[in-house]
């Protein structure tokens, strides 16, 4: 408010006729002759004939000199109350505070810029011209005008029946505006203007000398009324030049602030470090000068404890006339002397902060220096403890505000009057200026500590500055609390010119402990419901109040935010996940299609037949089993193995889904993560019913879900069934991403893996028997004297708690012999942790020839005998595999009838539904085992549900592709993927098996399943796309090693083809490569130092942030933040119609779950419709409130428009060359002016999820660099996506 302070004595021809008989601090109106001007009150009462103000025969008489608190005065000492404050919470405080005393009995008149609306409470609005805050003339004008129209106002200004309240801000101690509202026949409630002036800055450090007060030492630089006129530059050069010298001659060596006694809240302060270096002292001062416009009232002082270490709290202790109020009143404020939280302690608790002696001795101060001042009305003195190099603690005032606070509740709520009421400020300074001495007040019972807390709307940094965010109040959301006793909020837009505060919330507490976690609670549960951008502030304060430091009273006033976590993000609402996140998805459609036809979007019936599903399964209530109480802590692990042999003995084996982790990995380009959710439920509902004992989760569902926007550990959580385990797939080392992880960063992983898992079934005690089954496998099965990864990973699991399921990979190569001394090693892994290995699963990453009941069967009896030969239960084993010619579930019909004759039947096989077109038909394959007929009729409703859901994926259908032989034993999961591959590279899709063919034979890693089929896929690419390598076949690949070729591959592949994890042995021709490619290999072995662990991340990352950044690594963190930023999926995780849905073509009224802050709230979108500038509007209804959205059309046309994209090489140019890799450009690894040298690396690409160096070519070399067009990857921001043909670098000849 002081900035628009301007005020202008009432002019010579105003005082000629103005004359005021100041008596007892009452104004009697004489006359005023002004020329009249139009009503500006407004009444906002029921009935318009209603004068705003009523006569009243007992208002004069209520007000006697009483030593009586406001509550116990029965009537208002005044008719009308006139709040003069822009800041609308400075108005309702005001207005709070009148009405909680008096009622309906007093009449409160805001002043308003004219439009504006006034508060509900009010009685009636007198408005004034915008931004002629402070102008008294103006506002005289208004008020003549407000009293011609209201012969009742005017005889109540004439009686001096008004009070005017300016509520806090600069003007409401300003001895001019004193005069000024006195001149005008109101009365004034604050400080008497003669006080006031004493009281000022410098005069208030006079006085602390007189009284022997200790405060800093000062210079002062100009006294008031010596202002100069500052818009005249040589002037202002004039008065800069002069208070500089004045600072200069005196020598002072110790830090300080300048100061000017106009300025409040930090405004007119400014810091002076080193007050002996001219140019500094000249910062300090135009700062000061340019903040407040003029030259008066400005002076040095030095800060305190500058020979200690600086710190120090501030103490404000609350004097009504001269008596000094019960308690102090403690401040932490920003880098900007700006304050941020103030709280409250009463006498016996202010020690905490210093001796019992030293604080008698300054309330005895402040009563001296109230009394040499004069002050007749409530005021703050303000004080700087600290303790001193000596280790003696000290303090000295600074500074006396002659006006109420923002803060006053935080001492007021530690008093009550002799009937037991609260101290009410505003109300109490009404009755001072009725002539009502200060009241005896005595400390309130249960009552130690008062936080006073603002509310404001920015992002604070580690200084404390806030960026404040615009954005419209609606209220508050939360659920109330007791110890709340009062909270206002301001609604309406948020203004920055008034008062960024938008309101307060005031917490008592017993003492200074309870104080904190009651904050904490307070914001954590309670938040202002804002439309418009989020901020950090809540989290901000939540971090203050949840600190150790704080807590223990550690924190000194100037550190509040020095040590604090700032929140990187702001805490988001659900109105922006409607306004930013889903309105442009419903506009702009997800991603891409990358399927056959990648523009069969699903249609509105299929849409509408999939929400049906959902609104339908959300209706049914599914069977408990054995395992749901496994999973909630009350059956053990043993009873649940018992239950399923039971089952599976009873049926002769049962299935697990793998519908739609592996199906739609396989058949829809990894798209499952959308529809887990509901398939989750399905499986819940009916394919438990119908024998199935599991559903499959995790790995590249985890994997592509994060890089397509969806948090893992949402899709993780929704993958979780009720009523039977979720097998995640899990790669060994390599967990759910590509990056090897070492057990210093999988352990914390797993531990966090077991804590989401049982924080999720609610179990009481997180690391005991985990619910969690994951499938661990290594692609290799490999192992070398007592090193295996995989049997070092589910070590690890079983650790954290887990019950992992050990994984053989199916392949021809390798040997019967090494699968039974595999499971020798399982069972004795288990035992070793204290547990019974119960399941084993054989994992066929495709099919293959060799895929028969006999050489699966064959694999099964190995493990029988193992399991026999230790003297254990028959082993129960799972199978997979994937079916790329018809024949995949009768094979698995042909191994439960081989098992039955075999007399056993503990198999469990996976499928899906009929017809799936990737996995076994389960209609086929359960044909074979004892299914009732109620069975069999789940098992139908279950597969035509299934197949509708996945339906939705229509754009990133690949089932129809021709891509995969009938007979290949590559790794399923892989068309939707290859297609959209194909597509990057630029290569015919047919290209694709042909890549993956011969790079199988020369690079034979087994099996091809993750991590070794992304191997071996990108090393086909780099065959396909490297153009001096021909034929295209495995000789002329071995011809071009041999010949010391390299490949275009990362430092992924070149790390797995350097350790060869497999029992398959290695041939030259990796060895070749290798050497040719030592330079990039070394720097691949160099750079697994880089690899993200625990100590790595911040200490407020969650443990759903932790398992996200270790598990995922950079692109976890990448994630982290974009999630932060609103910028993911994850709500849409509940909703997949909506999700694939084609763009604009949702039917208005369609009633949305979306999945926000772990709950599942439920909106309308209510329709699309256009704005005036051409956007489209979205519209939604939530809570009982419309929310609109506004979004460009992605369909308009822009005449011109610009080409965008990364400059095409031109292939005539031999400077000029083109990448041939698409992806993104981390950095390039020449500079502008370098010698090109054929072989060393150019530059690194991130390609399908991997870093690729590109290495100079042959017709580079020698070249200097010319040009580097594209931008890499920053912390900011990603780097340029490249596509094969765009220019990647341009050269000279040197």
């Amino acid at each position: 408010f002081a900035t628009m302070l301007s005020l202008s004595r009432v002019s010579r021809v105003r005082q000629a006729v103005v004359r005021t008989a100041i008596t007892s601090k009452r104004v009697a109106y004489v006359s005023c002759a002004l020329p009249k001007a139009q009503t500006s009150v407004r009444r906002t009462t029921n009935s318009p004939h209603r004068p705003l103000v009523q006569r009243r025969e007992s208002s004069t008489t209520a007000r006697k000199s009483h030593k009586i608190s406001a509550p116990q005065c029965p009537e208002p000492p005044f008719t009308t109350a006139l709040i003069y404050n822009q800041s609308k919470h400075a108005c309702a405080s005001v207005l709070a505070d009148l009405r909680a005393v008096w009622g309906s009995k007093i009449r409160v008149v805001q002043t308003l810029e004219t439009g504006g609306q006034p508060l509900g409470g009010a009685d009636g609005a007198l408005f004034i011209n915008p931004k002629t805050w402070g102008d008294m003339e103006h506002f005289a004008s208004r008020l003549d005008a407000a009293c011609t129209d209201d012969p009742f106002l005017n005889e109540q200004r004439k009686s001096g029946d008004i009070v005017f309240m300016p509520g806090w801000s600069a003007f409401a101690e300003s001895s001019e505006a004193a005069i000024a509202v006195q001149g005008l026949g109101l009365v004034w409630p604050g400080t008497e203007p003669g006080a006031s002036q004493r009281l000022e800055k410098i005069g208030f450090k006079q006085i602390c000398e007189k009284v022997g007060a200790p405060t800093p030492p000062f210079i002062i630089l100009a006294d008031e009324g010596t202002s100069k006129k500052l818009t005249d530059p040589e002037v202002k050069a004039a008065v800069t030049d002069e208070y500089i010298s004045r600072i200069l001659a005196k020598g002072v060596t110790s830090p300080g602030l300048i100061k000017s006694i106009h300025g409040g809240g930090g405004k007119g302060t400014a810091h002076l470090d080193d007050p002996s270096d001219k140019e500094q002292v000249r910062a300090a001062v135009e700062k000061v000068l340019n903040e407040m416009g003029r030259s008066d009232g400005i002076y040095f002082e030095e800060k305190v404890n500058q020979k200690g270490d600086g710190r120090f709290f501030q103490l404000e202790l609350e004097v009504d006339g001269e008596d000094c109020a019960t308690g102090g009143r403690f401040v932490w404020f920003n880098s900007r002397l700006q304050k941020v939280v103030e709280i409250g302690l009463s006498d016996e608790h202010v020690t905490q902060f210093m001796p019992p002696g030293l604080y008698q001795k300054a309330r005895m101060w402040a009563s001296d220096i109230a009394r040499m001042g004069g002050n007749n009305t409530r005021a703050t003195m303000e004080a700087l403890v600290f303790t001193d190099e000596n280790g003696v603690c000290q303090m000295s005032f600074i500074e006396c505000n002659r006006r109420p606070q923002v803060e006053n509740e935080a001492l007021a709520l530690l008093q009550q009057d002799s009937s037991g009421n609260r101290r009410y400020t505003f109300a109490e300074l009404v009755m001072r200026a009725a002539g009502h001495p200060a009241p005896d007040f005595t400390p309130a019972p249960g009552i130690g500590c008062v936080l006073h807390a603002r509310w404001l709307h920015g992002n604070p940094d580690h200084q404390g500055n806030i960026a404040y965010q615009s954005g419209n109040v609606l209220g508050m959301r939360g659920p109330r609390l007791d110890w709340v006793v009062s909270e206002l909020l301001s609604p309406g837009q948020i203004s920055f010119t008034a008062d960024p505060q938008l309101g307060k919330a005031v917490i008592v507490a017993k003492d200074w402990q309870e104080m904190c976690q009651r904050a904490e609670e307070y914001f954590t549960l309670r938040r202002p419901d804002i439309q418009g951008p989020a901020s950090t502030y809540a989290q901000t304060m939540f971090n203050l109040f949840s600190s150790k430091a704080f807590k223990k009273g550690k924190v000194a006033s100037n550190e509040t935010f020095a040590a604090l976590q700032i929140p990187d993000y702001p805490t988001r609402s659900f109105q922006s996940v409607l306004t930013e996140q889903l309105a442009p998805l419903l506009v702009k459609g997800y991603r891409p299609g990358e399927g056959v036809d990648p523009d069969r979007w699903p249609t509105g019936v299929h849409c509408d037949k999939v929400a049906a599903i959902a609104m339908g399964l959300r209706q049914c209530t599914p069977n408990e089993t054995v395992f749901t109480r496994y999973a909630r802590g009350e059956a053990t692990l043993e009873e649940y193995i018992a239950d399923l042999r039971e089952k599976l003995e009873v049926q002769g084996g049962a299935w697990v889904t793998v519908a739609p982790r592996d199906t739609c990995q396989q058949g829809n380009d990894s798209e499952s993560a959308g529809i887990c959710s509901l398939s989750r439920r399905n499986a819940e509902m009916w394919a438990e019913k119908a024998g199935c004992v599991g559903y499959e989760t995790g790995g590249a569902q985890f994997q592509a879900g994060l890089i397509r926007g969806f948090d893992p550990v949402s899709v993780l959580h929704l993958g979780l069934p009720y009523n039977m385990p979720a097998h995640s797939l899990q790669r060994s080392q390599y967990v759910n991403g590509l990056a090897e992880l070492p057990s210093s960063t999988r352990v914390p992983l797993f531990n966090a893996t077991a804590s989401l898992v049982s924080g999720h079934y609610r179990r009481p005690d997180p690391h005991t028997e985990v619910p969690w089954f994951p499938y661990n496998f290594h692609a290799g099965n490999y192992s070398r004297g007592n090193y295996s990864p995989q049997d070092e990973s589910t070590s690890e699991l079983l650790d954290a708690g887990c019950n992992p399921i050990p994984c053989w990979v199916f392949s021809p190569k390798f040997r019967l012999e090494d699968l039974a001394a595999w499971t020798q090693r399982q069972i004795t892994l288990f035992e070793k942790a204290g547990r019974k290995l119960h399941q084993v699963r054989i994992k066929n990453p495709g099919q293959g020839l060799d895929w028969t009941v006999e050489n699966v069967w064959a694999h099964v009896q190995v493990i029988r005998t193992q399991f026999k030969e230790r003297g254990m239960l028959e082993p129960i084993v799972y199978i997979h595999n994937h079916d790329f010619n018809g024949l995949g579930a009768h094979v698995a019909m042909g191994l439960y009838g081989q098992s039955h004759k075999e007399g056993y039947r503990y198999l469990v096989i996976d499928g899906a539904y009929r017809k799936n077109g990737t996995h076994n038909d389960n209609t086929v394959m359960l044909s074979a085992l004892d299914l009732k007929p109620e069975q069999h009729e789940a098992l139908e409703e279950y597969n035509h549900l299934q197949q509708t859901i996945e339906g939705v994926l229509s754009r990133f259908d690949s089932r129809t592709s021709q891509m995969t032989p009938w007979d290949s034993d590559w790794a399923g999961g892989t068309e939707g993927s290859d297609l959209r591959i194909a597509k990057e590279y630029g290569l015919d899709p047919r290209d694709i098996n042909n890549a993956k063919e011969i790079a199988s034979e020369v690079f034979p890693l087994e099996r091809a399943v993750t991590p070794f089929s992304e191997y071996k896929l990108r090393l086909g690419l780099a065959i396909m796309i490297e153009p001096e390598l021909q034929p295209k076949s495995v000789e002329g690949v071995l011809a071009w090693v041999n010949n010391g070729g390299r490949l275009k591959v990362g430092s992924d592949v070149l790390l797995g083809l350097h350790r060869w994890e497999t029992l398959v042995s290695k041939p030259p021709a990796v060895d070749k490569l290798l050497e040719n490619m030592s330079d990039e290999l070394q720097t691949a072995l160099d750079s697994q130092s880089n690899i993200i662990g625990p100590g790595d991340l911040p200490a407020h990352f969650t443990e759903a942030q932790r398992y996200t950044a270790l598990g995922f690594q950079g692109k976890g963190l990448d994630f982290i933040r974009q999630q932060g930023e609103g910028k993911d999926l994850s709500p849409f995780l509940m909703c997949s119609h909506v999700l694939h849905r084609k763009p604009l073509t949702l039917p208005a009224h369609s009633r949305l779950t979306l999945l926000w802050d772990g709950e599942q709230p439920k909106v309308n979108f209510t329709g699309f419709g256009s704005a005036p500038n051409g956007d489209i509007t979205v519209n939604f209804q939530y809570a009982g409130e419309n929310i609109s959205s506004q979004v460009p059309d992605p369909n308009a046309v822009v005449s011109a428009a610009a080409v965008s994209g990364p400059e095409k090489a031109d292939p005539s140019n031999p400077g000029h060359y083109g990448t041939v890799v698409p992806g993104e450009l981390l950095q390039y690894l020449v500079q502008v002016g370098d010698v090109l040298e054929e072989g060393k690396p150019m530059c690194v690409l991130e390609s399908m999820k991997m870093e690729v160096k590109i290495a100079v070519p042959a017709k580079l070399n020698g070249m200097e660099v010319k040009r580097l067009p594209l931008k890499g990857r920053t912390a900011e921001a990603q780097g340029e996506m490249v596509s094969p043909g765009d220019l990647l670098l341009e050269a000279v000849k040197a």
